[in-house]
């Protein structure tokens, strides 16, 4: 009888013969998932016979397979394998795990954003007060529940997201008439260490380095223009040559296809320094430059489709010509690292593309920027969520490793007080850099 183990979403369970093996883990080949999101997955099936699956970390096997064998031992004993979800009350109020499910079926939100409420309050909420009516649980109680999940090592972003989805069900339930006023609103959260990643220019220059060329330009958006993954992945022709020196910010790329941005304040014109604007000429003139005809005749040699027009206005793109994934961009980032490691550069092991819209948000606090320009280059809708979601971001600035002076990074005015390094232009930069002994 087989070993019972939760399933290894970073490796394949049935590979193809040659196949190459995971460097990371011999005797095993790698997913397209490797590297990405959490590694273990519990499944079950339940009554209806329909699967069901819960994933954890990669350090959190023994997690998942216990909590498997809970769950599928629940369904055989005839036990619902989620007591609090559905719970009805004798009073008529609802519990907060039977009013979830009623918010999230009301909420007139994007999809991914139900889908994200969702994640966070059956994840978070639902396990420790999903039984308690409604009504019943004071703000007090509340601030506990966040206090408790910080001990717990949840990070400083997580708890964020959790509250802003619990004071959302909430205010849906004063609106139903069950609470006279949302507990959680101005409640404070317990400052935490955070995930403790803390980017600088030596590791953002390293990491545009040495990742595959094509996408060098999405680091650079990254760090400086502040974009999302796919928010820079969606980046079209247009957005950079509309207007001299600005960029639109108007959709974003996921699976493939343009959807609408994350908010309606992510829609922006943000300022583009003359750094960028020479890296983006150069890379449309390496990576976009049309196909040949030997080109195109060579594609239909191998099998591979003709460029869609649809994609012709997309600045960056795969080596096939399509538009560039959340998976394949994670897998080049974390080989990006690796490399930068082996020449020396120490990039925090926990870093991920979203961390170079954290340090572009710390670069510009720290050098003393208004509070207000720097909410317009984060496209947050409200100053207080700027000031909640990046607060803790505050370190100083290795200006002596930058590209280039402030002005020429970002397009913006330098603010007073910036010291003379990250004054310092890129042509005197680089006439310092080529005088230094090798």
């Amino acid at each position: 009888m087989a070993k019972e183990e939760p399933y290894d979403r970073w490796h394949k369970s049935r590979p193809r013969a040659g196949e190459p093996e995971c460097r990371e883990h011999p005797g095993l080949v790698p997913s397209g998932e490797h590297g990405c999101e959490k590694r273990w997955q519990a499944r079950w099936r339940d009554e209806n016979g329909r699967q069901r699956s819960k994933n954890f970390p990669k350090n959190k096997k023994t997690a998942a397979l216990a909590f498997q064998r809970s769950q599928r031992a629940a369904v055989e004993e005839g036990r619902d394998p989620f007591p609090h979800r559905g719970r009805k009350s004798s009073s008529g109020t609802p519990t907060i795990a039977e009013y979830i499910e009623t918010f999230l079926s009301r909420h007139e939100g994007r999809e991914g954003t139900v889908k994200t409420y969702g994640y966070r309050l059956r994840g978070k909420v639902v396990p420790v007060l999903g039984s308690r009516l409604v009504g019943d649980v004071k703000r007090g109680e509340y601030r506990d529940f966040f206090t408790e999940i910080k001990a717990g090592g949840i990070p400083d972003t997580t708890r964020s997201g959790v509250k802003k989805a619990l004071s959302a069900m909430l205010s849906m339930a004063v609106e139903d008439g069950y609470l006279e006023g949302n507990p959680v609103s101005g409640i404070r959260l317990p400052k935490g260490s955070g995930r403790g990643v803390r980017l600088a220019w030596k590791h953002v220059i390293a990491l545009a380095e040495e990742i595959d060329p094509r996408y060098e330009l999405l680091i650079w958006y990254g760090a400086l223009q502040a974009l999302r993954s796919m928010e820079a992945a969606g980046v079209r022709r247009p957005d950079m040559e509309t207007a001299a020196g600005k960029q639109l910010v108007e959709e974003q790329r996921q699976r493939g296809k343009a959807v609408p941005l994350k908010t309606e304040a992510s829609q922006a014109v943000l300022d583009v320094g003359s750094f960028l604007l020479d890296k983006y000429k150069a890379h449309m003139a390496r990576w976009r430059a049309p196909l040949s005809t030997a080109a195109l005749r060579k594609r239909e040699k191998r099998g591979l489709p003709p460029v869609p027009e649809e994609y012709g206005d997309l600045v960056t793109v795969t080596r096939y010509w399509t538009p560039v994934r959340e998976n394949a961009l994670c897998r080049a980032f974390d080989l990006a690292k690796e490399r930068a490691r082996v020449r020396g550069v120490e990039i925090p092991k926990k870093a991920t593309f979203r961390d170079l819209r954290h340090f572009a948000d710390a670069v510009l606090v720290a050098s003393g920027l208004e509070p207000r320009k720097v909410q317009a280059r984060m496209r947050h809708a409200r100053l207080a969520e700027t000031l909640d979601t990046y607060g803790y971001l505050v370190w100083e600035v290795d200006w002596e490793n930058a590209p280039a002076s402030f002005e020429e990074l970002y397009g913006i005015a330098a603010p007073a007080g910036l010291p003379e390094v990250a004054l310092t232009p890129r042509a005197e930069r680089e006439r310092r850099s080529s005088q230094r002994p090798r």
